[in-house]
Protein backbone atom coordinates (compact mmCIF):
# COMPACT_ATOMS: atom_id res chain seq x y z
CA UNK A 1 0.00 0.00 0.00
CA UNK A 2 2.83 2.41 0.84
CA UNK A 3 4.47 1.81 -2.54
CA UNK A 4 1.16 2.45 -4.32
CA UNK A 5 0.63 5.68 -2.36
CA UNK A 6 4.19 6.85 -3.07
CA UNK A 7 3.87 6.12 -6.80
CA UNK A 8 0.50 7.89 -6.89
CA UNK A 9 2.04 10.94 -5.22
CA UNK A 10 5.01 10.86 -7.58
CA UNK A 11 2.68 10.68 -10.59
CA UNK A 12 0.65 13.64 -9.34
CA UNK A 13 3.86 15.54 -8.58
CA UNK A 14 5.07 14.91 -12.13
CA UNK A 15 1.76 16.03 -13.68
CA UNK A 16 1.69 19.15 -11.52
CA UNK A 17 5.32 19.75 -12.33
CA UNK A 18 4.73 19.39 -16.06
CA UNK A 19 2.06 22.06 -15.90
CA UNK A 20 4.32 24.31 -13.81
CA UNK A 21 7.24 23.73 -16.20
CA UNK A 22 5.00 24.60 -19.15
CA UNK A 23 4.20 27.92 -17.46
CA UNK A 24 7.89 28.39 -16.54
CA UNK A 25 9.04 27.57 -20.10
CA UNK A 26 6.47 29.85 -21.78
CA UNK A 27 7.21 32.81 -19.53
CA UNK A 28 11.00 32.27 -19.79
CA UNK A 29 11.12 32.19 -23.56
CA UNK A 30 8.71 35.10 -23.92
CA UNK A 31 10.64 37.29 -21.47
CA UNK A 32 14.11 36.22 -22.61
CA UNK A 33 13.47 37.94 -25.93
CA UNK A 34 13.44 41.27 -24.08
CA UNK A 35 15.10 40.83 -20.67
CA UNK A 36 18.35 39.49 -19.22
CA UNK A 37 18.29 35.66 -19.00
CA UNK A 38 18.69 35.68 -15.20
CA UNK A 39 15.75 38.04 -14.73
CA UNK A 40 13.67 36.07 -17.23
CA UNK A 41 14.48 32.79 -15.47
CA UNK A 42 13.71 34.18 -12.02
CA UNK A 43 10.31 35.55 -13.10
CA UNK A 44 9.42 32.40 -15.00
CA UNK A 45 10.46 30.18 -12.10
CA UNK A 46 8.25 32.17 -9.71
CA UNK A 47 5.33 31.84 -12.14
CA UNK A 48 5.75 28.08 -12.18
CA UNK A 49 6.13 28.10 -8.39
CA UNK A 50 2.64 29.56 -7.97
CA UNK A 51 1.20 26.77 -10.08
CA UNK A 52 3.08 23.99 -8.33
CA UNK A 53 2.30 25.20 -4.81
CA UNK A 54 -1.43 25.17 -5.35
CA UNK A 55 -1.53 21.91 -7.31
CA UNK A 56 0.76 20.05 -4.92
CA UNK A 57 -0.83 21.39 -1.77
CA UNK A 58 -4.40 20.54 -2.73
CA UNK A 59 -3.98 17.64 -5.14
CA UNK A 60 -0.66 15.80 -4.68
CA UNK A 61 -0.21 16.03 -0.92
CA UNK A 62 -3.88 16.77 -0.02
CA UNK A 63 -3.21 19.45 2.59
CA UNK A 64 -6.18 21.82 2.18
CA UNK A 65 -5.95 23.53 5.56
CA UNK A 66 -4.62 27.06 5.72
CA UNK A 67 -1.13 26.99 7.13
CA UNK A 68 0.93 30.15 6.90
CA UNK A 69 3.94 28.35 8.36
CA UNK A 70 3.82 25.83 5.51
CA UNK A 71 3.56 28.66 2.98
CA UNK A 72 6.61 30.30 4.54
CA UNK A 73 8.55 27.02 4.48
CA UNK A 74 7.47 26.45 0.87
CA UNK A 75 8.79 29.91 0.05
CA UNK A 76 12.12 29.07 1.71
CA UNK A 77 12.37 25.77 -0.20
CA UNK A 78 11.57 27.46 -3.49
CA UNK A 79 13.94 30.37 -2.78
CA UNK A 80 16.74 27.81 -2.47
CA UNK A 81 15.46 26.04 -5.59
CA UNK A 82 15.29 29.40 -7.41
CA UNK A 83 18.97 30.11 -6.71
CA UNK A 84 19.90 26.57 -7.76
CA UNK A 85 17.75 26.87 -10.91
CA UNK A 86 19.05 30.28 -12.01
CA UNK A 87 22.63 29.35 -11.10
CA UNK A 88 22.47 26.09 -13.05
CA UNK A 89 20.82 27.89 -15.99
CA UNK A 90 23.64 30.48 -16.04
CA UNK A 91 26.31 27.79 -15.66
CA UNK A 92 24.88 25.86 -18.60
CA UNK A 93 24.54 29.01 -20.74
CA UNK A 94 28.22 29.74 -20.06
CA UNK A 95 29.27 26.13 -20.67
CA UNK A 96 27.19 24.93 -23.62
CA UNK A 97 28.03 25.96 -27.20
CA UNK A 98 25.78 28.68 -28.61
CA UNK A 99 23.90 26.94 -31.43
CA UNK A 100 20.47 27.69 -32.82
CA UNK A 101 17.79 25.73 -34.63
CA UNK A 102 15.99 27.65 -37.33
CA UNK A 103 12.51 26.58 -38.31
CA UNK A 104 11.45 28.39 -41.47
CA UNK A 105 8.43 28.08 -43.68
CA UNK A 106 8.64 28.09 -47.47
CA UNK A 107 5.60 29.09 -49.49
CA UNK A 108 4.58 27.81 -52.92
CA UNK A 109 6.92 30.29 -54.63
CA UNK A 110 9.91 28.94 -52.65
CA UNK A 111 10.09 32.15 -50.66
CA UNK A 112 11.29 31.72 -47.12
CA UNK A 113 8.77 33.07 -44.68
CA UNK A 114 10.04 34.13 -41.28
CA UNK A 115 10.34 31.16 -38.98
CA UNK A 116 11.19 30.41 -35.41
CA UNK A 117 14.73 30.48 -34.03
CA UNK A 118 15.40 28.41 -30.92
CA UNK A 119 18.67 28.61 -29.02
CA UNK A 120 19.79 25.03 -28.37
CA UNK A 121 21.97 26.22 -25.50
CA UNK A 122 19.03 28.08 -23.98
CA UNK A 123 16.75 25.04 -24.31
CA UNK A 124 19.34 22.64 -22.87
CA UNK A 125 20.16 25.03 -20.02
CA UNK A 126 16.46 25.31 -19.21
CA UNK A 127 16.00 21.52 -19.15
CA UNK A 128 19.08 20.88 -16.98
CA UNK A 129 18.24 23.71 -14.54
CA UNK A 130 14.64 22.54 -14.29
CA UNK A 131 15.64 18.91 -13.72
CA UNK A 132 18.01 19.91 -10.94
CA UNK A 133 15.41 22.01 -9.14
CA UNK A 134 12.71 19.33 -9.61
CA UNK A 135 14.81 16.80 -7.70
CA UNK A 136 15.46 19.32 -4.94
CA UNK A 137 11.82 20.39 -4.60
CA UNK A 138 10.41 16.85 -4.72
CA UNK A 139 12.64 15.73 -1.88
CA UNK A 140 11.90 18.93 0.05
CA UNK A 141 8.14 18.65 -0.39
CA UNK A 142 7.82 14.93 0.26
CA UNK A 143 10.14 14.58 3.23
CA UNK A 144 10.01 18.03 4.80
CA UNK A 145 7.15 20.26 3.78
CA UNK A 146 4.17 17.94 3.17
CA UNK A 147 5.32 14.86 5.07
CA UNK A 148 2.59 12.86 6.69
CA UNK A 149 2.26 13.50 10.37
CA UNK A 150 3.10 10.47 12.50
Amino acid sequence: MAIYQASKQLTKFIISGMLAVTVDFTVYFALSQYLDPSISKAISFCSGMLVTYNMNKFWTWKQPEKDNKRLMLFSVLYAVALFVNVGMNNLMLDTLPNHTLNFSYVNDLNEVIKGIVVGVDKLAAFVIATGTSVILTYIGQKYWLFREKD
